[in-house]
């Protein structure tokens, strides 16, 4: 018999996905309205693979994309909502960046890290789909290992 999400599943990583690209792309519409100091980022996270062409990384991203979509609907059915939550927040992430890259080729990052600049030339820019898949992916992480550490 086939297992289905329940919808308070469903509701908990629609909603996390929501909430994270409405604010990704709130922010966003900000920075560039207001003119706070943005740097376009043609790569992956921190710029990596910018050489590559922006098709490339496209469509990279989308694939990045639908692997998280298709983990987060297969494991849902079994996991906590700490998951789905990390879960949900990912995806949004993703699919603002994602949103970026189709509508102008790079992502808008907006809020540059602190002292990073001594490392890396330019310094490390982010946006909020950058902290909300950071965040889904912790929150994955510590959901997985309290489930582990319960023997669930």
């Amino acid at each position: 018999m086939r297992e289905y999400i329940s919808s308070k599943a469903a509701l908990i990583c629609t909603a996390a996905f929501f909430i994270s690209l409405f604010a990704d792309r709130l922010t966003k519409y900000a920075a560039l309205r207001l003119g706070w100091n943005t740097s376009l980022n043609a790569g992956l996270s921190f710029g990596l693979f910018s050489e590559t062409g922006s098709s490339v990384v496209t469509a990279a991203s989308a694939v990045i994309l639908l692997i998280l979509l298709i983990l987060c609907v297969h494991c849902a059915r079994w996991r906590g909502p700490l998951f789905r939550l990390g879960g949900g927040f990912m995806l949004g992430g993703a699919a603002g960046n994602l949103m970026d890259r189709l509508s102008c080729g790079q992502v808008i990052d907006w809020l540059p890290l602190p002292m990073s600049e001594i490392f890396f030339r330019g310094g490390l820019w982010i946006n909020a789909a950058d902290i909300f898949l950071s965040a889904g992916a912790a929150m994955i992480i510590f959901a997985l290992w309290k489930e582990r550490k319960s023997g669930s």
